[in-house]
Formats: C-alpha cells, sequence, structure tokens
C-alpha cells in the first residue's frame, strides 16, 4: 500500500499507535467505522454472539450470523500485526504518530 489510507483507516493507526496492541491494529481485525469492527481471527457465530461484546443485547431486526464485533480498544491473545509500516510515506508515519529510525519505522 503506497497511498495514504482513508480517514477510518488513518483515526484506527493513530489510535493504535497511541495506545499500543488492540483490535484497531490487529490484522484479524476489520473496521465498519472508527470505534467498532469484525474480529476475523475465528469462524462465524450466531447473530446475538455476533453483538454480545460491544454491548448489544436486543434488536428490532434479526443479526444474521458472521464475525464477533469488537470495540477498537478490545485486546485479545490472537492480536496479530504483520503489515510492513514501513510502506507507508514517512509522512502518514508521523502523522498518526508512528516514527521513522534508519528507515524502520518504531
Amino acid at each position: 500500500m503506497s497511498a495514504i489510507p482513508c480517514k477510518n483507516q488513518r483515526l484506527l493507526d493513530e489510535f493504535y499507535a497511541k495506545h499500543g496492541p488492540c483490535c484497531a491494529g490487529c490484522d484479524w481485525w476489520k473496521w465498519l467505522n472508527p470505534l467498532i469492527g469484525e474480529c476475523h481471527a475465528s469462524a462465524p457465530v450466531s447473530g446475538h454472539e455476533r453483538t454480545a461484546m460491544i454491548g448489544i443485547r436486543v434488536t428490532s431486526l434479526p443479526l444474521e450470523a458472521g464475525h464477533v464485533m469488537t470495540r477498537r480498544e478490545h485486546h485479545c491473545g490472537d492480536f496479530k500485526d504483520e503489515f510492513d509500516w514501513n510502506s507507508l510515506p514517512a509522512a502518514y508515519l508521523r502523522m498518526i504518530g508512528r516514527q521513522q529510525h534508519n528507515g524502520k519505522e518504531g
């Protein structure tokens, strides 16, 4: 990825840079918005189970099965970050709070 990510991704990258390992920076996590996303580290679950971790107990419409939804700050034992941060422009890395040192991010 050589282009600067969209605004939502930038907000998540900033959050991750500031707070350390969490869903916002996890390779398994696919954001739905800057606060909530789906964890793809495990198999899909029932609609009720999908939203339990974000505190939704009752909805007016039935939810279909899918991946568990979590908040960006959640952290679990399956956290993974194998993204090549050096593939992003140095100006973007500075903007989100990830500094480069001798060509390596830090």
